[in-house]
Order: structure tokens, then sequence, then C-alpha cells
């Protein structure tokens, strides 16, 4: 029985077992065998318990390594990579497969290697956790595999499914995303010192380790058998990230770091694949922040990881300024900018490069700063925002403070400036709003005096605009006044304070007004004082420095400046300024804001004005007016009068204090407050000193408000100001030449010198004065017509005011003071009427009428004074001509002189005429002045002479109080002068009135409508006017139907006060009226329309088929609409009343109150077919119809009046609406078409695309139909639509994934319309250059997904718009390029300039980047069409474009269809123009980058037949670009077929055409180092060249033969000799070259074959064959008669006679055929160059050398020896020449038959020689 052995015996036998067999396996092959069966089972052993079976194992294993050294032998990897896989447990086991793995591996063939890469990728992740050491190796093992694993297209349907393919489970797919990004992180660290740790940016020492296979050196060591290339793997897992093996999420940090790399190679791929997955990462996962923080840190753990390197960090901060929750990490935002911009670490990690790096850097810092403190929450950002901006500030100051340094980066500085802003108003409790404010100082300061430059300026004024909003609440007590002394300080200007000329200063005025207006409240005068520099800057203060100014100073724009829009002006709100400490802030304190100042409020009045006129004189009239429209608001306020704030609020103002009486008795009630005596006297006096400082200069408003002020204030503030004393100081200005001085100063000395305080004697004087001035009236002429004109105005102002103030005005008797009858005043008078009646100047004239119109007034003139000097009648007949002209002081003169004429009965019959009649009927003869505005003065005229004193024309007239004025109430009547009584008058030309109105003369109509209307303000309420308001309405009624737009005008203001003046009976019966004339079909006005009467113009109505003109169109309308009983209520009222026409009626009058009280809306609810028309109407454009204009407006108030919720009523009856502008919108009446457009455009602005997708092709099919419309506006609403339109496909291609399926609709069925007939292919321009338009936004906007289905289409046609869009002008221009002294080339270069920078090309290249892989399939074949249907220059050059940028830009897709591009090329290079014949060329050369060899080859031989066998030199050309291109844009493919190449451009380089030579010189050059190189080639340039020595074509003989030529010349640069086996090469050739006839160039030829016989002795000498042919060749080509070769052949021959080798032209041949080559030589000399002479008399010495002494010289030879030696002209030859010369002479003495050299010779011998060397050797001559 046998022993049972034990498990560890039997393992051992067993393990015994495979170890015989394996040590008797006697070849490799029995080996591999065995160890394919066993070496998997037997390391699976070394999992035993057994010690011993281990060990034994383990020795095998040893025995084994030692056999498998041959690399033949191949392991059974497969087998251990499964066992590797199923052990994990067993570290032995795995230990020793992946020993064996690694070493197996690289034995197998490729494909069996790529099979094990799933088995790798499977399960890494859990191997990574059993034993990172194995995972290492794992790791590189699967990079060593990946080298030769072909990715699939990206975008392809494999590249879709690899991740499925290679069985990746999602834990592996993000273990090697995970390491494949560490790997791109590496850096190889090589030290010395073992012990240091072993780390690089980004990667800690344990991931440094795994990375580096445990740290061995040669990991990365190419060299090494293991190693792999760093460079290519990181290149290698970068395209494999941007496979469909990694979800987006995997891909976003391997892509991060890519993109960030140094190699273009990585980063550019890197770039690409973190475009698309940013879009779709979750940037706030509070994970991905820290970990890109993290990855920016780095760890502070000795074996953490270290901090990135600088552009890996930008990329860092890039990503993190998209992310709010990066916010929320304030105190790293900190620890970013004090790292990266005061402190930078001195370690190599943390140290920026120089230059564009450290910019950059500093920029991605100040970016993500910038983001924070715009998103950061104020919880946040509170605790970081102190030291940010005190870090910011110290960085700034680091660059120079204010004025920067040299050579700083301004754009930092200004990113610094924004985000100090952008952090203080983020926290302003902390940073702004000290109790010094010393930010905010600084940043003025900087604003002042930074000079860095424009740009940094917007930036500091944006830092401030940011920090403004801290400012504009309450500020507390502490601070405000200190920020009121900071805007005050920078409100200067900067040249104020400025000593030193040199300090650059830049003016804050603008920046501390705005301020002003935006942080204080209305009521700080010292804003509104800075308001008054701003404003008071002059012309040379910038624009919005002024408006700024205007905008504080005006209540209504300040409020609506510092208000939400929409928000109603409450004027209690808005508190104004206290009157009398603005007055004494500005005049007291003069501008300084010290609240400690102490004021004295009763000071000098006087000094306080001169000494503010002296400091700031420019304000005065700004000041004067806002502290005058202060003072009248106040007035107002006080007694209970608010008034609205508007636009406009200060003219408003005045007008109201000049026309309404009870606002003049508030203000003078204000201004009898002894409290405001003081601040109304400075007003005073600095107006009249302004008034009476010189009287050259204009005073503008000054005088009118100074009057206005004078005329209000009592008689304490006058004395206060001291005017009554100084009153004689307005003489100068009542003298002035300047006619608004003048004026104004009349007015105010009559005011002021007749107050009885005045001094008496100081009037005497100047009356004298005035008087001697007026009496030379005859003879004055300018400057003294102008003081004649103010002497009289001014005693006319006085003489009438000193009447009021002494006359009794309760008696029409009294005579007035006793001076009226005096001597003076009659002398005066006298004066005055003689120039009336006998002067011609106009000036004098006008000074009359005031004078006239002034004493009139007061009653100091009346017809019986006048009747002392003029006959009455006369001076209103001269008044009334003065009249007439359109002047308006004689007009008023006229009115005012009325006023004092007795009312007279006209019943009695009488031929003479009374003064009343004759003065009423001037006054109505005025309706002869054709111009409007002059009617107005005339209706006031009017309104006098009807009511006198009770006319409100006259109020502000009243401008001194009579002294028995009652004060007990403030809005007491005022006391008037007492006149004639009127009681029939003012209803006497109230009827005269009415009736002009209904008048057909258009000048009476005219006048009496706007007189009527003047009546009614001025006399409205008299009760006469009461009595006549129906019949006034009426009146109006009828005028509004006229065509006179201001008659229209006129008449809808006077319905509008018609209804105001009535009382409420009245009132109820107008409205009454209206309304039934509105919707009654009976006109109230029978007889003023009939059926056929014009209502409208033509087209101002527009209706669906035409437009309403008469009244019968009416009807027509109410039958398109249906009901014609409801139509025809709203049409009577736009036909009948021609109201409609007016919007001003409309509005004034209110019809919209009256509509909306009434049922119209009941009307409009039951009918909606009106709202499609009223819609319509609404959006009609005005033109140029007055009418049109009218009526469209009031349309719109129609709707807005009878609709009362607008969008609600749209959306209810849009369908209706829409179907009703797309039918008008192609009417023949182009207002109703340019209606519609406007219509459709607003209808579906803001509505989503449900409401109208079904409307969308419809929409686009009109709007494109009517932009080609004939009418210029049609066009121009259509092309309106049009872009709302493509702003609506924009923004929804835009919204992106969240609108994909809106934007898919509107793309469906857009893009087939602007392809169609309709768009691209339209016949119009305009259309076509729409579409155009609209596409490139398509493209701009839209993504890949959406895009990518129409993508081919796209493409092709706008290649083709390339072309059909350049102007016509261009083909015009390159058609006569002569006639504009422009070459075609020119043109061309500029045609294809333009392409490349056209949007089209740009949208081209962009509908490339978004394609993929199935794209790409349709798109090829429609690029090919596109290049076969390309007509113009532009769209073929932009084809040849697109295979560029597809070869470069796009490599991956387009390869497998470069081929047919690279073939398809050869068609289109044979165009006729050179511009795109070259362009086709160079794209041959990048698509040739892809290109298979066989089709490179294959180009190459194109090339070949282009060259070779063309008959033109285009053909040549057009071959050296696409080899020119290939050699710069394909260079590693040249290179690999240079054999085939470079023997080609050898020979085409010697082409006879220049521009074909340099083509191909230049690509010789870019490749070929020296000319040594053309022996490399040489056989193959010399068999190229022997082919086309015999051709037919004299270009490819003559450049075969000059290669063959150059190839000689190459080969014996220096002193070398040609090799005998190259010479043998290169004499048949040569030889076949030196053939022929002569041709221009063959002396190149000649000179290598003179070089092939110096230099190819190793031939010849040995072959006597090729001696002969040598010297055979030689003698035929001296024979040619060729002058240009002459020279060549003089050297040939002094060569071949000079050579000591027998074999070439021996002695007795020389002998024979001497006279032959001496006639030859002769000729060789007919140039007689330097040279020449040279060569042949070195070729005969050498010559005659060689020949026996008896050599027999006949009589021929003798002849050529004396030409070629005795020539007269040798005697300027240099004395080297000289010397040969005498030297051949020697030897030629020697011969027999040449003794008569001797005697030729001796003269010069004898001394005609000059030299005595010379004459040395010739002295030997026949010796």
């Amino acid at each position: 029985m046998a022993s049972t052995q034990s498990p560890e015996e039997r393992e051992l036998a067993l393990v015994g077992k495979v170890e015989m067999r394996i040590a008797l396996a006697d070849s490799e092959k029995k080996l591999e065998d065995l160890l394919r069966l066993y070496l998997a089972p037997l390391l699976l052993k070394l999992g035993s318990d057994s010690v011993a079976v281990r060990n034994k194992v383990i020795s095998i294993c040893q025995h084994i390594n030692t056999r498998i050294k041959p690399q033949e032998i191949k392991l059974p990897v497969a087998a251990l990579l499964k066992q590797f896989k199923e052990n994990g447990d067993v570290a032995l086991i795995r230990h020793f497969d992946i020993l064996y793995i690694q070493q197996g591996i690289s034995r197998l063939p490729v494909s069996d290697r790529l099979e094990l890469l799933p088995i790798l990728i499977q399960g890494i992740s859990s191997d990574y956790d059993k034993s990172q050491q194995h995972a290492s190796q794992l790791f590189h093992l699967i990079l060593r595999l990946l080298m030769h694993f072909k990715l699939p297209l990206r975008g392809s349907k494999e590249d879709d499914e690899l991740r499925s393919s290679l069985g990746v489970k999602d834990e592996d797919a993000k273990f090697l995303s995970h390491w494949f990004g560490k790997l791109i992180l590496l850096t190889v660290t090589r030290t010395k010192d073992a012990t240091a740790s072993m780390r690089c940016p980004g990667l800690s020492v344990e991931e440094y380790k795994f990375l580096t296979l445990q740290g061995k050196p040669d990991a990365w060591d190419p060299t090494s058998d293991v190693g792999l290339n760093l460079t290519e793997s990181k290149a290698l897992v970068t395209r494999l990230l941007a496979s469909g093996m990694f979800t987006e999420d995997e891909k976003f940090f391997p892509a991060l770091f890519a993109s960030a790399d140094t190699n273009s190679r990585i980063s550019e791929v890197g770039e690409d694949v973190l475009k698309r997955v940013i879009l779709s990462k979750d940037l706030e996962d509070i994970d991905v922040v820290q970990t890109l923080l993290g990855l920016y840190f780095g760890s502070s753990a000795s074996e953490g990881a270290l901090a990135v390197k600088v552009p890996l960090r930008i990329r860092i901060l890039g990503v993190l300024s998209k992310s709010v929750t990066c916010t929320t990490f304030p105190k790293e935002i900190a620890r970013i900018v004090e790292e990266g911009l005061l402190s930078p670490e001195l370690s190599a990690t943390n140290k920026t490069t120089a230059g564009r790096e450290a910019s950059k850097y500093r920029s991605a810092i100040f970016a993500l700063v910038n983001f924070v403190a715009r998103r950061g929450t104020a919880e946040h950002l509170s605790t970081i925002a102190e030291g940010l901006v005190g870090n910011l500030r110290a960085f700034l100051q680091d660059q120079g403070w204010p004025v920067p340094d040299r050579d700083q980066d301004m754009e930092l500085r200004g990113y610094g400036y924004e985000t100090i802003g952008l952090l203080a108003k983020a926290a302003p409790k902390n940073i702004l709003l000290d109790q010094n404010l010393d930010l905010l100082e600084w940043l003025f300061r900087s604003l002042r005096e930074d000079a860095s430059g424009k740009e940094v300026t917007v930036s500091i004024d944006e830092a401030l605009s940011s920090v403004l909003g801290a400012f504009s609440g309450n500020l507390n007590d502490l601070i405000r006044p200190k920020f009121r002394q900071i805007l005050l300080r920078y409100s200067a200007s900067p040249s104020a304070g400025n000593q030193d000329d040199a300090k650059f200063l830049r003016s804050t005025r603008y920046t501390a007004t705005r301020f002003a207006n935006r942080c204080l409240p209305y009521d700080d005068v010292l804003a509104r004082w800075i308001d008054i520099l701003a404003v008071s800057g002059g012309s040379s203060e910038r624009h919005e420095i002024v408006e700024e100014g205007r905008k504080g100073l005006d209540p209504y724009w300040f409020h609506m400046s510092n208000s939400l829009p929409g928000t109603e002006i409450d004027n209690n709100v808005l508190p104004f300024p206290d009157f009398d400490e603005l007055v004494q802030f500005i005049f007291a304190r003069q501008g300084e804001d010290d609240d400690e100042m102490d004021v004295d409020h009763n000071g000098n009045v006087v000094s306080q004005a001169r000494l503010f006129q002296q400091r700031f004189s420019e304000t005065l009239p700004t000041v004067i007016s806002f502290c005058s429209q202060v003072a009248m608001h106040a007035a107002l306020a006080d007694n209970g009068i608010h008034e609205k704030l508007s636009e406009d609020w200060g003219r408003k103002l005045g007008t109201l204090m000049s026309t309404d009486l009870r606002a003049r008795q508030a203000f003078r009630s204000y201004a009898a407050d002894d409290a405001h005596i003081t601040s109304l006297a400075v007003l005073l006096r600095v107006s009249f000193d302004r008034l009476t400082r010189d009287e050259l200069s204009d005073v503008g408003d000054i005088g009118s408000n100074f009057i206005r002020l004078l005329s209000l204030c009592p008689d304490k503030s006058w004395k206060k100001a001291s005017l009554l004393r100084d009153f004689r100081a307005l003489e100068p200005s009542i003298l002035s030449n300047n006619a608004n001085r003048r004026s104004a100063a009349a007015h105010a000395y009559g005011l002021l010198a007749s107050h009885r305080y005045a001094d008496t004697n100081s009037f005497e004087a100047f009356y004298s004065l005035a008087i001697s001035k007026m009496e030379q009236w005859e003879n004055a002429v300018g400057a003294d017509l102008n003081q004649i004109s103010g002497a009289i105005v001014a005693l006319g102002y006085y003489y009438s005011r000193l009447c009021w103030r002494e006359s009794d005005h309760l008696s029409s008797e009294s005579q007035g003071p006793e001076i009226l009858s005096q001597k003076p005043f009659e002398r005066f008078l006298k004066i005055t009427f003689a120039i009336l009646q006998d002067s011609k100047d106009a000036t004098l004239h006008s000074a009359v009428f005031t004078c006239i119109d002034q004493l009139s007034l007061f009653h100091v003139l009346k017809p019986s004074v006048i009747a002392h000097y003029a006959k009455f009648q006369d001076v209103v007949q001269q008044i009334y001509d003065s009249a007439k002209k359109g002047t308006t002081s004689p007009i008023l003169a006229l009115g005012h002189l009325s006023m004092t004429i007795e009312e007279a009965d006209e019943t009695e019959g009488s031929d003479e005429k009374t003064d009343y009649s004759f003065m009423a009927e001037k006054l109505h003869e005025l309706h002869e002045v054709r111009q409007p505005e002059v009617q107005f003065s005339v209706g006031e005229a009017l309104s006098c002479f009807a009511c006198g004193w009770e006319s409100k024309a006259l109020i502000a007239e009243l401008d001194i109080e009579h002294a028995s004025q009652p004060h007990d109430l403030w809005d007491a009547p005022p006391v008037t002068p007492f006149g004639p009584q009127r009681t029939n008058t003012l209803i006497t030309i109230l009827e005269k009135t009415l009736k002009g109105c209904r008048q057909t003369k258009p000048s009476l109509k005219k006048a009496s409508v706007i007189w009527l209307l003047c009546l009614l303000q001025y006399c409205g309420h008299k009760p006469e006017i009461q009595q006549y308001l129906p019949q006034c309405q009426l009146a109006f009624k009828y005028c509004l139907s006229d065509r006179d737009e201001v008659v229209q005008e006129a008449a809808s203001r006077g319905l509008g006060l018609v209804y105001e003046k009535g009382d409420r009976q009245l009132k109820d019966d107008l409205v009454r009226d209206l309304v039934g004339s509105f919707s009654d079909n009976k006109s109230k006005m029978s007889g003023t329309v009939s059926e056929d009467t014009q209502l409208f113009e033509p087209g101002a109505l527009p209706t669906g088929d035409g437009s309403i003109t008469t009244y019968k169109d009416i009807l027509s309308l109410a039958s398109e609409v249906g009901d014609s009983s409801l139509v025809y209520r709203f049409m009577s009222l736009a036909s009948n009343n021609s109201i409609w026409s007016s919007r001003a009626a409309f509005g004034r009058f209110g019809l919209s109150n009256i509509f909306s009280d009434s049922s119209v809306d009941g009307y409009l609810a039951e009918n909606p077919k009106l709202y499609p028309k009223l819609y319509r109407y609404r959006n009609a454009s005005p033109n140029d119809s007055t009418v049109a204009c009218a009526n469209i407006r009031s349309m719109n108030d129609i709707w807005n009046a009878l609709v009362k919720d607008s969008s609600a009523t749209i959306d209810k009856n849009f369908d209706a609406i829409m179907d009703d502008l797309l039918t008008s919108i192609l009417t023949k009446e182009w207002r109703v078409r340019q209606a519609s457009c406007a219509a459709i455009s607003n209808l579906v602005q803001g509505r989503n695309i449900e409401k109208y997708e079904k409307y969308l092709g419809d929409i686009w099919d009109k709007c494109f139909k009517v932009l080609d419309d004939i009418k210029e506006s049609v066009r121009a609403a259509a092309a309106s639509l049009a872009r709302v339109l493509t702003g609506i496909l924009t923004r929804s291609l835009e919204a992106g994934d969240s609108s994909i399926k809106t934007a898919d609709a509107m793309l469906s069925r857009v893009l087939p319309f602007l392809f169609s007939g309709s768009g691209l292919e339209s016949s119009a321009e305009e259309v076509r250059l729409f579409a155009v338009h609209t596409l490139l936004q398509i493209v701009k906007k839209s993504n890949a997904k959406t895009l990518n289905p129409h993508v081919p289409e796209l493409v092709e046609r706008l290649l083709g718009l390339l072309s059909s869009l350049e102007p016509e002008a261009v083909n015009y221009i390159h058609l006569n390029a002569s006639k504009y002294n422009l070459t075609e080339q020119k043109i061309d270069d500029m045609r294809l300039q333009s392409v490349r920078s056209s949007p089209l090309t740009e949208s081209i290249e962009r509908c490339l980047d978004l394609a993929d892989a199935d794209t790409m399939k349709v798109l090829v074949p429609r690029i090919e069409v596109a290049m076969k249907n390309a007509v113009g220059l532009p769209s073929k050059v932009g084809c040849s474009r697109i295979l560029v940028t597809l070869s470069t830009r796009h490599n991956f897709l387009f390869k497998p269809y470069a081929d047919g591009f690279l073939k398809t090329i050869q068609k289109y290079v044979h165009d006729r123009n050179d511009t795109v014949s070259s362009s086709y060329a160079a794209a041959a050369g990048y698509v040739a980058r892809l290109a298979s060899a066989k089709q490179l080859l294959a180009t190459i031989a194109f090339c070949h037949k282009l060259y070779f066998e063309s008959e033109d030199d285009r053909s040549r050309l057009t071959a050296g670009d696409i080899v020119l291109s290939i050699s710069k844009n394909a260079a590693d493919r040249f290179t690999s077929l240079s054999s085939e190449l470079l023997p080609f451009i050898f020979l085409a380089k010697h082409d006879s055409n220049e521009l074909v030579k340099k083509l191909f010189e230049d690509t010789w050059s870019d490749n070929v180092a020296g000319s040594r190189a053309v022996l490399l080639y040489l056989k193959e340039i010399v068999a190229l060249s022997d082919k086309y020595l015999e051709s037919q074509k004299w270009v490819l003989k003559h450049a075969a033969a000059k290669t063959i030529a150059d190839a000689v010349m190459s080969i014996t640069t220096g002193s070398e000799t040609i090799a005998k086996a190259n010479a043998q090469t290169l004499w048949p050739a040569l030889d076949k070259a030196m053939g022929g006839k002569t041709w221009d160039g063959k002396e190149i030829v000649l000179e290598s074959f003179m070089r092939f016989v110096e230099r190819g002795d190793a031939l010849w000498k040995d072959d006597a064959k090729v001696a002969k042919q040598i010297e055979k060749v030689a003698v035929r080509e001296a024979k040619r008669q060729n002058a240009t070769q002459e020279k060549t052949l003089a050297s040939t021959i002094s060569a071949l006679t000079a050579s000591p080798n027998p074999t070439l032209l021996s002695t007795p041949v020389l002998s024979t055929h001497l006279s032959t080559l001496l006639s030859l030589i002769v000729k060789a000399n007919a140039t007689h160059a330097k040279n020449v002479h040279l060569a042949i008399f070195t070729s005969l010495h050498d010559l005659f050398d060689r020949l026996p002494a008896a050599t027999a010289v006949d009589g021929k030879a003798i002849q050529a020896l004396e030409k070629l030696l005795f020539d007269p002209s040798f005697e300027g030859l240099p004395e080297a020449m000289r010397m040969k010369r005498a030297e051949a002479l020697v030897v030629i003495a020697k011969m027999g038959g040449c003794e008569w050299v001797v005697e030729k010779v001796r003269p010069e011998a004898e001394g005609g020689e000059r030299s005595s060397g010379v004459r040395g050797v010739l002295a030997k001559v026949g010796k």
C-alpha cells in the first residue's frame, strides 16, 4: 500500500514536475508553450500555506527569469492579468504576476496588447484600494497601451459608445479621470537628495509616488525600457479625456488642468473640452469650490500637495469668478489678494513670471474680487472688505500714488480702483462711513491727481459711482459736515488753488456735483451752491457738468433723478432751501461751509454784493435766477398756492408770477415780511450792480429778473439795498448801445427816480442831459441814436410812474401831479411827437412807441394832451403803419393808447370818424398781418381796448403799488389807474370777432380765432363773456375743421377755455353738445359738411382698402366692420368734427374722461371687430402729413381712453388682431402697410412664442415682401419689424437648453424661409441684406445642438453670399483698374483681406466649430457643391479658406475627407484669377497635412504634369504655389517625400519666368541647407533634366540645361574636383545641354562646361572618347557668333589651350587650326572689356608656349595677332594687363614668321611704355 503524501509533498511534487519540464525544454518555442500552460498555475502556488512550496516556486521563477531574456519568448500575459485581478488578497501572487505582465506585454503584437486594455481598466479603482503600488504599475501599463489605441472621431457613434465598448464602470472612469488629471499636473523632480520629499505643484508626496512608480527615476525616462515620454503621455490622456469615454463631470478637472499646460498640444484640447463641460458643471457645488481652493493654495502638511503653478491659478480664478458659492469663502478670497498682489512668496512655485503672465494673474485676481464684491452677501463681505480695501490701496500706492511710477500696468490700476469701489459699496459701514471719510477723500483726490490716463480715470469714476449709494441715505450729524466739506472742496475748479503749474490736476466738479445731487437733500444750500458752480462754468465747462448742475437746481429733475421711475411728484415731499439761509450762505459766507462762522445777518448789503461779484462774478446770473425762484416758491407756498413741479419749472414759475394776480400779491406779501428784507435787498443790489457795472456787455436775464423783483419788493428793501441813493448809476446803462441793458435800466430808472425819497436834483441833472441829447435827434447817428432812445424810454417810464404815485386814482378828472403841466414835461412831449412825425429811424420810433405805451397805461397821455402836439388820429395812423410790419411794440402802444379814449356811440350818422371808431377800425385792420404770433399781441391790444385795466393782460404792467393800496388782506385787489368807462366795447368787439371766425378769408379767420382766444383768456371774468360762451364754443368747433394748423390749435385751446370759464350748467350743456355731435349723424354745424366734403387729407385716416377722405368714406368703413350704426358713431366723430385732427383739443378738453364715463366700453365689448382696426390705427406712423399726424395721435388717445386694460384686451383678441394685420400688410394703401408692420412688431414683442408660433412663417414671408416695398417709409417699418423678429429669435437661441424647444421651432420655420426666394434669393437688395444679417445673428447666438442640423446648408449658402454681397463697384473697378492707377492684383488683395475680415467668414468658421462627426458627413458634399458653384472671387477664396480651417482646427473630423479634397483642389487651381488659384494652391498645402501618402504622391505627380505639360506660365506658377504651400504647411509630409520633390524643385528653380523661379527658389532654400545637398539627389536631378533636354518646349529645354549647369557648379564649390562617378553621371547630360543653337542664358551652361573641364579630369583623362567630344564641343561653340557669350568663349578657350593634358586639343591639332582659333579669339575680344583682354593675353601666352618654334604662322593668323596685341586702346589698360600682353609677345616672337613683332614692339620698349617693368619684358621680345 502506497504511503499517503501530505499536501505539502503533493504540491512540491507538482511543482517539481513543472520545473523538470521547463528545465528539459531545449528550444525557445517549447519553453514558450510550457510557460503558456504552466506559468500562471505555477505562480498561483505562491499562495500556498507551505513555506517550502513558496520558496520552491520562487527558485523556479529565478530559473525562468534567466531563460526568458530573449525578447522572442512570449509570456501568457492575459492569463497572468486575469489571475492578478482574481487574487487581490495574496500580495505575493500579485507581485510575480505583475512582474511577468510588465515583461511580457511589450513582446505581444499591438493587436494582442490592445485586447488587454479593457481588462486592465476594469476594476482598477478596487485594485488601488488593495494596493497602491500595484495600481501604480497597472496605471503605467494602461498608459503604455493607450499609446497604440486609436481614438474614434470625436462626436462619432463609436466615440459615444467608447465607454460601453471598453466596459468601463463609473468608479473606474472616475478613477482614471482623476489620475489623468494628476498626470497632467505632474512635473518630474530630479534631485540628488534622496531624503527630500518628492512632490511637485498640485501633487502630494503620495500622488507623486503613484505616478512615478514609487519614485523610480526611469519611470518617465523615454530612453529606458519601461520609461514613458511625459509630454506625449499628457497629450494622449488629454485627447482621451475629450472622447466619449468620460462624462462631462469627469472631464472638468482634467480639462481645467490641461487648459493651463504650457504645451499647446495639450492646452488647445484642454481649452476646447473645458468650454464644453463648464456649461453643465455645477459651479455652485461647495465641494467643487473647496477643491479649486485646495489646488490654488496647496496643503500646509509636510507631505501635502504644493500650490499649483500660476497659469493654472489663473484658470482657477476664472472658474471661481463664475461661482456665487465662492463668495462664502471670504478668508480664502482675502488670502488670494494678499498673496497675489502684495506679498508673493519667493519660492519657485509662487513666483509669477515677469511681464504678461504677471499681468494676467493679477487681472484674474481683480476679476475674482470684482465678482465677489458684486455677488457676495453683506454678511460675508463685511468680514473681509475692510482688509481687502486696505490691501488694494496698498497695491495702488506701491505703484505710485497719486501719480503712478513708470512702466506700471494701467489696466491693473483701473481694476484696483473699481474693486475698491465695489467692496466699499458692499460693506460701507466699516469702510466708507467713518468720521474722517478717509476713503471717499482718497478716491476724490485720486480722480483729481491720478495721471494714469483716460482708462484709469473711468475706473476711478466708476468706483466713486459705486460708493455714491452709501451716502444717499440720511447721513448722521458726525459725518455730514465732513462730507459737505469734501464735496465743496472738490467742486472747485482745479486751477483755483493750484500754484504749481507743473502738477497735473483733473476737474472733479462733475463727480462732486453728482454726489451733491444724489446724497444731499434739495433744501441743502451747500449742495445748491455746488450746482450753481457747475452751471456757471462758462463755455469752457464740459456739457455734462452743466447739465448735472441744472438737474440739481431744477426741483423737477432733482426729484426725477432721486426717485424710482413712475413715481408721482408730490410737492410736499420735496423741501425747498430756505430762502434767507440760501442767500446768507452764498453772499455772507461767500460759499464757505463753516457752520461756526459768525455771520452778521444785518451786515452791509452793498459790501456783501460787491465782494461776491469780485470772487464769483461768473455765477451771478445763475445765483440771481435761482434765489429769485426759491423766493417765489416760498411766497406761493406761504400763501397756500401750490404749483405743480413739472418740466421747465423755472420758466413756468416766472410766467405764473407775470400773469397771475394772486401769485404777484402773494410775493408782495412775502417780501413785506421784515425777515426777508435783507435777503431780497442783497438780490436787488447784486442785480443793480451787474446792470450798472458797464454799458457794453449783455445782461441776459438779470435785467428782467431785477425789474420783476424791483416791482414786487417793498420800498424798505429798496432802501436796504441803497438803490434810491444810487439810482443815478443807471444813467450810463440807459445811454448804452446794448438794447436789453438800455431797456432794463430805463425801466428801473422810472421806478426808482419817481419814488418820493429819490433826490429831485439828481433827476433834474439827468433830465437836462436827456433833453439835450433828444434835441439833437435830427442829426444823430450810431451811438447817439441809442442814447436818445434810452433817454426817451427812461423819461417815459419816469413820468408815467410819477403820475401814478401822486395821482388820485378815484377820479378820472384828476390832472395828475403839477409837474405834468410844467414846461419840462411839455418840452419832452414836444420832442417825442416831433420824432414820431418826422423821424424815419426804427430805433427812435421803437423808443417813442414804448414811451407812448407807458404814458398811456397810466393815463398820462390822453387825446386831449396829444392834441397839443399832433392830431390824435394822425398819431394813431403813424403807430398803425409801424404795427402793420408785424412789430409788437407799436401794436401794444395802440392797445394801451386806446384805453385813454372815451367810448363813443356809433349809432348817429357822421361823416367824420371819432377817435374811438378810428382806433377800433385800425385795430381790426391788423388782421392782415400774416404772422400768427403777432395776432396774439393784437388780441392783447383788443382786450385792453375793450376792458382797460380790467384786462388780465395788464397784470404785470402794474409794477408799483399806489399809495392807497390796502394791505389788510394779502390778496386784496390791486388799486389800478382810473380811465374812461367801457360799457359796450367788449360786446361789440366780441360779436365782430365771432363773425370773423365764420369768414372765408384765411387771414381774417386766423386772426379772429386767435383774438377770440385772447378775449377769453384776458376778459373771461367779465359777465359779457359768460353770456357769449355758447357762441364761442360753436365758433371754435367750426374752426377745428380748418386746414390751417394754427387755427386748429387756437380753436382747440379755445374749447378748453370755454369749458373752464363756464359754470356747471354750461359745462354740462357743452359736454352734452359735444357727445351728441360725436355720436349723432345730424351735425350741429348744419351746412358745414356735405356728403362730398373733404374731411381729411388723403391717407390721413387709412383703412384696409384706402383711406377716409370724405363723409361717404365713413359708410365703407362701417360695412367693413359689420356694424354700421356703431362704427358711424365713432367715425362721425372723426369726420363731422375735426377735433379728431387735434390731439391738443382731445387732451385739453378731456374727451378721454367723457368717454370713460360713458358706455362706450360696453359697445366695444359687444363689437370686438373694432379692436383690430383701432390697434392698427394707433400704430401708424405720422410721416409728414400734419392732418395724418394729428389723426394718428388722436387714435392712440382714443385707444387709451376706450380700452381700460390694454394688455388683457390684446391677449383676448390676439388672433383677430393678427389675422387682420397679416391681411392689411399687403394692401394697396401704403399707410396701411406701414401701420401693419409697426403693429405686428408691437404685438409680438414680450409675448410667448406659443402665442404666435403658427403665424411665424406668414409674418416672415409678409415682412420680407414689404421689405421691397415701393414706398421708403414702408420699407423702413418692415426693416424695424424684421429687427424685432430677429431679436426674438436670437434671444431664444441665447437662452440655451432652457429654450431649446422654442429655438428649434423657430429655426425650423425661419431658416427654410431665409433660404427661399423670399430671403437670400430675393431680387430686392434690402431683403437679401436683412436675410444675411438674420443668418449671421442666428449663427452667432446658436449652440451646437440647435444649429448642427442646419450647418451644411448654412455653410453652402454663406459661401455663396461672399460674392453676391460684394459691392458691384468692386467688379467695375477691377475691370477698369488702370483708370484708377491700380492693378488688378492690388484690388484682389484688398478683396482677399475683406473676405478674411468678413462677418460671413466668422459665421462660417463658427458653423465649423460647432460641427460634429455626423454633421461633417453631410457638410463635406455641401462644401464640394459650393466649390463647384462658386462664381466670384470672394466665394472661391472662402471655399479655399474653409479647407484651411478644417485642416488646422478640425483635423480629427476632417482627416477622412482630406484625400478627396486634395484631389478636388486640382480642378480649381486652374482658375483664371491668380488670387483664387493661389488660394487653392495654399489650401492644398494645409490639406496635405492630413492626406494619405498615396494621394500626396498623386498631388506631386499633378504638379509635375502642371509644370512639364502645360503651355503657359500660369500653370507653372500654380505648380510652384502648391509645392511651396506643402513645404511651409506640411513640412513633415514634405520631408518624407523629399526624394520625389527636391529634384523637381531644383529643376524648376531655373525657370525662365522670374515669378516661377522665385517660388521654387524659396521652396529649395527653405528645405535644403547648402549647395552640397545637390550631391544627394544628383542622379535624380540629372535623370529628370536629361528627360527634358530634348523637349520641344524651349522653356523646359533651357531650364533643364541650366539645371545641369547649376548641378555642375554646385558640386564644385570651393576647390573640389568632380568624382569620376559623378562626372560620368553628368557628362552625357552636359554634352546634350551644350548642343543646339545659341540662346539667351546659354553662357551659364558654357561656364559649367568650363568648370567641368577644369574639375572633371578624373573622367576625360582616362576616357579619350570623352576628351575628344570635349574638344569637339569647344571648337563648335567657339565658332558661334554671339556677343553674350564671347567672354565665356575667351575663358573657355584659355582653359582648353592652357591645359597641359594632351588629351584635350593636342599640339598637332592646335598647329593645324591655329588661324581658326585666333580668329575666334578676335571675335571674343569684340567687347574690349578689360577682363576679356586679360583672358585673351593669358590664353595667347599659353597657346604659343605649347606650339613648337617651327610652327608656321600664316598671314591670316598674323592679321589676327595684330588685332589682338597692337590695339591703340591698350595704353589705358592697367599695368598688370600690359605685363600679360608683354609676356605673350615674348612667346609669339619666337614663332616662325613672327619677326615683325620685334619691329612693332621696339618703340614701346625704347620708351613708349611708361612702366619700367613692362619695358623690361618688352625688351626680351625677339631674344
